[in-house]
């Protein structure tokens, strides 16, 4: 079994428009759309997956470029976390921001001699 991975999805097509797309090419034993929880909108990719090997890999170069709805739909097979390739952390590291230094604060010596001294108020004559 070889779960697809199709990107570039228009936000209209279903589960089930998937499912007749790849029928063409073999049997198909699960077709999802992946959707946003909160906004009930469709992401823009889903997985389909296929009993038959040779069959997927069929629909994988017949299907990947292909324009459904106006856009160009990317399919390629789907690998697990641990068998991705890396991603290359320079992008991250040319585009972070740096903090300038803090500023260095001056503080200077209380003198200790002069004290302020609170006196009880004088009563207002009458």
């Amino acid at each position: 079994m070889i779960n697809i991975f199709i990107a570039n999805l228009d936000f209209g097509i279903t589960s089930d428009d998937l499912k007749t797309t790849f029928t063409q090419f073999g049997e198909v034993s699960n077709a999802h759309v992946v959707y946003d929880r909160k906004t009930k909108k469709s992401k823009g990719y889903g997985y389909i997956e296929m009993e038959n090997d040779d069959e997927a890999r069929s629909a994988i170069a017949a299907l990947n470029g292909l324009e459904i709805q106006g856009r160009k739909i990317d399919v390629k097979e789907a690998l697990p976390k641990d068998k991705r390739p890396a991603k290359s952390d320079d992008k991250k590291k040319e585009t972070k921001f740096e903090r300038p230094e803090p500023r260095k604060k001056i503080v200077r010596d209380a003198d200790v001699t002069q004290r302020r001294v609170l006196r009880p108020r004088r009563k207002k004559k009458e």
